[in-house]
């Protein structure tokens, strides 16, 4: 299919809309391979109409103005999608986008047609029922209505049911990074039109409906809008304060505060700005968050940053926890609160398959085969083989409901083997050292890969797999990998002791002892490491 995309924002490819159209093309190119060809209207040589009527009389179907539009009328001709893409100016189109229209005279007749709808116009000098026709449009205000009136009715006499739209209000947050999550999530929808279209050359309502949705509640728009400039409503110069740009990025944060995820308890994050010498406040209460400059309470968090790096952490050109480990900035107070700014400020970024549910990891599954050896080996070693044997069986079938990491694969594996030379007469006291080896090497090695092993159990408590891209939860989980495994390895060498001793039968037993205290040194380092980074 022959696509022609017409820019005709003054922005060209940085446009707002142009973002949707390109998310639009992306699910339209995912289900066939398309020709698709971009003009940047902005960029063109293209004069205005002059209204002479030429390209009826002297030269049918060919402008007496020789510019950019000469080619490009063929390739509007011979397109089979034609997308429009600008954003709302003035209750119609960039002016620009205007003339590109206004030249398409040509591929009228002069004569008179009378059309259905009672109206009369010219028809066309080609054949152009092939094509269809998509508008994509974006605007700075929240509303359609008595904005978008006039341009649809033009759009509408000109395409018929051949016309699709796509329209979003408030687009001008599109240019915000700190809202990416949400404006994510909106493009990840015009892709799923595409998608749609391609497949059946419609839009479900649906999708449609996600589409039409606002970005922001309506008052949240008008208040990160008017925190985006620096004038006021009578056009005179906003105080200090309000030019300060720190201030207006605290300001867009307290606008799009989720009150939803309140839990009881107002929660204060006081920033500091070490390079402006600033403090502010923002109370998170149950309906709205209420940014203050003065009259401060205690905080529940405190961070002290240079604005510079809040604000490449907020607009994603840094990574806030890679900044915050090199002591680019500190956290002082409740860190958890850190844990949670994406869900507070609605600006996490939509997860893949998301909607769909994921089977979890469970360091039990992990655990069960190899406890079934260490208990039962040292009491008796034809059963204890057979149940570790039995157990590591199980694992496989349990891959329906929980999701089975590498080294449960593994832990079938090494168990089954132990197990197995159990059977077949080993020595008990070899066996069992050995047991606790295998585990305690496949936890030491597992500190030197790229996702080290307890990672895997620990993350649905950090936003899932987003978790393994941070490199402060990765870094606790190595340390607390390699402690564990090192923790094992010392097992393996007393193990020998104790099933020397009188009390060997109870090895197993004893064994626990130490990972139990071990379990508990985890859940305490979990929580302190982070927070001693974080304070600096």
């Amino acid at each position: 299919m022959k696509i022609l995309v017409l820019n005709g924002s003054p922005k060209g490819e940085f446009s707002n809309t142009f973002k949707i159209t390109n998310a639009f093309l992306e699910g339209l190119n995912q289900v066939e391979k398309n020709q698709v060809e971009t003009i940047t209207i902005s960029k063109a040589e293209i004069s205005h109409c002059l209204g002479c009527f030429t390209c009826w009389t002297r030269t049918p179907g060919r402008c007496v103005i020789n510019d950019d539009m000469q080619q490009f009328m063929q390739k509007y001709i011979d397109a089979d999608l034609i997308i429009w893409s600008f954003p709302l100016h003035y209750f119609g189109m960039p002016s620009k986008a205007k003339a590109f229209l206004d030249r398409l005279l040509p591929t009228n007749r002069p004569f008179m047609a009378q059309r259905e709808d009672g109206g009369s116009s010219h028809p066309p000098r080609y054949d152009l029922s092939h094509q269809r026709y998509i508008l994509i449009s974006t605007s700075g205000l929240h509303s359609i209505q008595n904005n978008y009136e006039a341009l649809f009715k033009q759009f509408e006499i000109l395409y018929g049911n051949r016309l699709t739209k796509i329209i979003c209000t408030e687009g001008e947050l599109f240019r915000i990074p700190q809202l990416e999550g949400r404006t994510s999530q909106y493009l990840s929808y015009a892709k799923q039109a595409g998608i749609e279209y391609a497949q059946g050359g419609a839009i479900s309502q649906q999708t449609s409906a996600k589409l039409s949705e606002l970005l922001y509640p309506a008052e949240t728009y008008m208040e990160m809008a008017d925190a985006s400039w620096e004038i006021n409503d009578s056009g005179n110069e906003r105080p200090q304060d309000y030019q300060d740009r720190s201030y207006r990025l605290l300001r867009q944060m307290a606008a799009v505060y989720n009150p939803s995820v309140w839990q009881g308890k107002d929660i204060v994050i006081e920033i500091y700005f070490t390079d402006l010498d600033q403090t502010y406040q923002l109370c998170l209460g149950e309906e709205k968050c209420t940014l203050k400059t003065s009259d401060f309470g205690h905080y529940t968090t405190r961070i002290e940053t240079p604005f510079t790096t809040w604000n490449d952490i907020s607009e994603g050109k840094v990574n806030g926890t890679e900044a915050m480990m090199k002591g680019q900035y500190r956290v002082l107070g409740a860190f958890e609160t850190m844990l949670k700014m994406d869900e507070y400020f609605g600006i996490k970024k939509p997860v893949k398959n998301a909607g769909v549910k994921q089977n979890e990891t469970n360091m039990i599954l992990l655990l069960l085969p190899w406890i079934a050896l260490w208990v039962l080996l040292p009491i008796q070693q034809l059963i204890g083989g057979a149940v570790g044997i039995a157990a590591a069986s199980v694992l496989p079938l349990l891959s329906a409901k929980f999701k089975l990491t590498a080294y449960e694969k593994l832990s079938i594996v090494l168990v089954s083997a132990v197990g197995i030379s159990s059977l077949l007469g080993g020595n008990i006291t070899l066996l069992v050292c050995l047991s606790y080896l295998l585990f305690g090497l496949m936890w030491s090695l597992s500190a030197f890969v790229k996702i080290p092993l307890t990672a895997h159990y620990s993350n649905k408590d950090y936003n899932g797999d987003e978790a393994f891209s941070n490199p402060l939860f990765i870094k606790t989980n190595r340390i607390l990998t390699a402690l564990w495994g090192m923790l094992y390895l010392v097992t393996a060498v007393y193990s020998y002791f104790l099933m020397q001793s009188t009390i060997s039968h109870y090895t197993g037993l004893i064994n626990s002892l130490a990972p139990a205290l071990m379990g508990l040194f985890t859940a305490w380092f979990a929580h302190w490491y982070p927070a001693k980074v974080a304070r600096g």
